[in-house]
């Protein structure tokens, strides 16, 4: 009985050290603009036009990443909570959500590492 105690409490002790070390490794998000950056994005096109872009690239882990996000037709949308770095490509679409209507598209560097949060790109 006191075999199998010492067993259990053995096995807790090593997952909590090993939870722990997440928590203190863990990969998170960039920040200060050291891994990667945020994308904001500018729409220079015709206002009411397009409606969604597509992002595609790798993240701050060095991981493929792609996304959709709606935009401010004709206007600024900053995305934030996705960091980039690296070769990205942008795609514009007349739709909402990238479904179709492609219209526009680019290759864009994201740098690794700046003193802004943020990488400025422009649509036209």
């Amino acid at each position: 009985m006191s075999k199998n105690f010492a067993t259990r409490a053995a096995v807790a002790a090593g997952t909590l050290a090993l939870a722990a070390t997440g928590v203190l490794t863990g990969a998170g998000a960039a920040s200060a603009g050291t891994n990667g950056q945020q994308i904001s994005y500018t729409d220079h096109y015709s206002p009411g036009y397009r409606h969604s872009i597509e992002i595609y690239g790798y993240n701050q882990n060095g991981e493929e990443s792609l996304g959709c996000f709606n935009i401010n037709s004709g206007g600024t949308t900053n995305i934030s909570g996705w960091w980039w770095r690296g070769d990205v490509t942008i795609k514009a679409y007349n739709t909402y959500n990238c479904q179709n209507g492609y219209n526009w598209g680019e290759h864009f560097s994201v740098p690794y590492s700046q003193s802004d949060d943020w990488t400025y790109v422009t649509g036209y």
